[in-house]
């Protein structure tokens, strides 16, 4: 039994030394890794605040040029109403005719 305390004298320091260098890397990684959740949750925080923008943006410059649109199309002049098939060519109603074979 002298043996195995001689040689757990001799190895004590090692154990220790190598049980201090696991605890030191595993403390090192969890610190790590909660700075590194505090970081993406602000940038998913600051992606979303981003998107947000950009949606209201979006709906803001649609709403714009349908106002423009409905503007110019209101201006328009009316045009009687024809037939299709009595329709002149140039004319939108005339586009609609189709004057050749059809399966």
């Amino acid at each position: 039994m002298s043996w195995a305390l001689t040689l757990w004298a001799k190895v004590k320091g090692w154990v220790i030394g190598l049980a201090a260098l696991v605890l030191a890397v595993a403390a090192a990684w969890l610190l790590g890794r909660r700075e590194g959740k505090v970081v993406a949750d602000a940038s998913a925080g600051k992606q979303e605040a981003e998107n947000t923008t950009a949606a209201a943006q979006a709906r803001s410059d649609h709403a714009e040029v349908r106002h423009d649109v409905e503007n110019d199309t209101a201006k328009l002049p009316d045009a009687p109403a024809q037939r299709v098939a009595d329709a002149d060519p140039t004319t939108a109603a005339g586009h609609l005719r189709d004057d050749g074979w059809l399966r």
